[in-house]
């Protein structure tokens, strides 16, 4: 699993999120699955208020830096948004 947004101060920057997924993809893993924030972070994720499917975007962004499959996460309730 690899954070996309830790949502934390001093969290990882977005050029570090994307060797991360290279290095990943490198080392022969044939999918990643992403996750949003941490469980320090103040920002609600997974909580009703959340959008679904909020965070989509940023796992979408990550699509054009590595050829494996990639996995959202965070307020996909249903399999309609999962697609």
């Amino acid at each position: 699993r690899l954070s996309m947004l830790d949502l934390i101060e001093d969290g990882s920057t977005w050029d570090e999120v994307v060797h991360l997924a290279k290095k990943i993809e490198e080392a022969g893993a044939t999918i990643i699955n992403t996750g949003i924030g941490w469980h320090e972070a103040r920002v609600p994720t997974i909580v009703t208020s959340v959008p679904r499917a909020a965070f989509t975007g940023v796992t979408a962004r990550l699509k054009g830096e590595v050829s494996i499959p990639l996995v959202t996460t965070n307020r996909i309730n249903m399999p309609d948004v999962a697609e």
